[in-house]
């Protein structure tokens, strides 16, 4: 869609529009509506919800049936790549090394150990030996003086640990529920869902909230939040891909795809406050 961001800001400066008063009539967020003016489609969830912001937004404009707007909307076959074929390089070339020979006198020569070496060596093996001998009787003889005092203690702490009786059973803890939330009133959320994965998903409906009445059109990915005192009525055109929660309860549709289906909920209907 290469060329659409300019045809949108052009557009809208001309009509003196900001874009939050297009955010406000479409319900899409202020940032994909920047990203589709400055071409930033990276930004966009993805190529079906950047090509149904992009209606949307014309749609609102009055400019959809443009010539070049219809221009800049087909879709444009790409031209298939022709991978290059690159060439293996040689693999480089390995050097043979010989290994340097010892002449004769060198491997069959070997410097014998003087005889001071060889004493300290046996006298460095007798002291390691002896000290753990030692370590061993000193340790034998530290447990068998522990072994008393050890013994002792442990026939005091069984003579003072406390007889448990029938009559005091210890009580299991209760686990805590968490607490759930506190509605005054009827909290509504509509939620436009990905029914179908080849086109983007669309509804017009009308919604009447405490004897208030709004007319909107909401595309894939567009939520909207309702908030009413005692009545909320629904006119949904395309029931099928909008996803209902009420008061943190999932309602989850009211009908199929294409079903026009009209539904009233009433505040006392439905239980607002933890119990």
């Amino acid at each position: 869609m290469q060329g659409i961001g300019e045809i949108l800001k052009k557009t809208r400066e001309e009509l003196g529009i900001s874009l939050e008063e297009v955010a406000e009539a479409t319900k899409i967020r202020t940032k994909y509506l920047r990203a589709l003016e400055e071409e930033n489609f990276d930004a966009l969830p993805g190529d079906v919800y950047a090509k149904g912001f992009a209606t949307a937004y014309l749609k609102y404009l009055g400019i959809k049936d443009r010539p070049d707007v219809v221009e800049v909307m087909k879709p444009k076959v790409k031209e298939p790549e022709i991978p290059e074929v690159m060439e293996e390089p040689e693999p480089p070339r390995k050097l043979a090394v010989t290994p340097k020979r010892k002449n004769t006198s060198e491997r069959f020569e070997e410097t014998p150990l003087n005889k001071n070496a060889k004493l300290i060596i046996i006298l460095s093996l007798a002291a390691i030996l002896l000290l753990f001998v030692i370590q061993g009787i000193y340790s034998k003889e530290m447990a068998n003086e522990n072994q008393p005092e050890q013994q002792m203690e442990q026939q005091v702490e069984e003579n003072q640990e406390p007889e448990k009786t029938p009559e005091d059973p210890e009580e299991p803890a209760v686990p805590q529920e968490p607490e759930a939330p506190v509605y005054d009133g009827l909290e509504m959320r509509l939620e436009i869902i990905n029914a179908n994965p080849n086109a983007v998903d669309q509804c017009w409906m009308q919604i009447t909230v405490d004897g208030k009445l709004t007319e909107t059109t909401m595309s894939e990915g567009q939520v909207q939040d309702i908030k009413a005192a005692q009545n909320i009525q629904l006119n949904l055109g395309n029931s099928g891909v909008v996803k209902v929660t009420l008061n943190g309860q999932d309602l989850g549709v009211l009908g199929n795809q294409g079903q026009v289906v009209k539904k009233s909920f009433n505040l006392e209907d439905y239980v607002t406050q933890t119990q």
